[in-house]
């Protein structure tokens, strides 16, 4: 047998009887750990996604309100009854009367 100082290889034992009579149960193994770590990675990249899909829903919600008021205040300061009374009060401006007009004609 075997002497004291000597160890009893169970490690290379094992691994020569787990590829030599169970090698289909070592390919099922193998094809069970790649299969558990495609669904973990699988499963992050969708929660990144998800993640980066509600984050990109808030913007395009806050860039369409900002487009909503960007065009209310474009109707606002477009209106000609504001701007012209923005000139009348604020500039001390007034209409030109019909004996003040000069037509140049070329």
């Amino acid at each position: 047998m075997l002497e004291n100082n000597e160890r009893y290889p169970l490690q290379n034992l094992l691994v020569e009887d787990l590829f030599s009579s169970n090698k289909l149960i070592a390919l099922l193994l193998v094809l069970i750990l790649i299969s558990a770590m495609g669904t973990i990675w699988i499963t992050h990249q969708t929660r990144g996604l998800i993640s980066t899909n509600g984050e990109l829903v808030l913007q395009h919600q806050a860039l369409q309100d900002e487009y909503r008021n960007l065009q209310l205040q474009e109707a606002t300061e477009g209106d000609s009854t504001r701007v012209e009374s923005i000139a009348i009060r604020t500039l001390k401006m007034k209409r030109v009367e019909g004996d003040q007009e000069v037509i140049i004609l070329e």
